[in-house]
């Protein structure tokens, strides 16, 4: 469990989840996935493979509930979207 790693003792989110109430809310890294493999003379030249520039997603480390953006939390929250 996440909550049990050095340093996250005293971590508290500024907003409650909307589902147990726990400040303990973080922000989520999608992975990113290559699927053209190690190709360095492609990345000398600027010819890489493109990447998603996707905004993280919200995620509450007590209960585990999950919400892909910032819009959807409020929805749950009941608070206006930003």
């Amino acid at each position: 469990m996440l909550r049990d790693e050095p340093g996250l003792e005293g971590a508290r989110s500024q907003e409650a989840c909307p589902v147990c109430g726990e400040h303990t809310l973080s922000l989520l890294g999608y992975p990113y996935v290559s699927t053209m493999g190690v190709q360095p003379m492609a990345e000398i030249l600027g010819m890489g493979e493109p990447t998603l520039d996707e905004p993280p997603g919200i995620a509450c480390l007590s209960c585990g509930a999950q919400w892909h953006d910032i819009d959807a939390f409020r929805q749950q929250a009941g608070k206006p979207a930003s």
